[in-house]
């Protein structure tokens, strides 16, 4: 079909497939807007402080791919 995208079948993810971080969500946020940036522009070096437990490297790795 025309203009039919995979984002159009949507897939019911179990909750086992749903990897499980411990990130400071708050934490990021204030020091991107402290640095007067986003969040997506942080190195990884400066989002892993935030992550507890793992890295971004393994953020990355694990993250559902859509």
């Amino acid at each position: 079909m025309i203009g039919e995208t995979t984002l159009s079948k949507p897939h019911v993810y179990k909750i086992s497939e749903i990897p499980n971080f411990d990130i400071d969500y708050r934490g990021l946020t204030k020091l991107a807007r402290q640095k007067g940036c986003s969040v997506a522009t942080l190195s990884d070096n400066e989002k892993n402080q935030f992550i507890h437990g793992s890295t971004m490297e393994e953020v990355r790795e694990k993250s559902i791919k859509l």
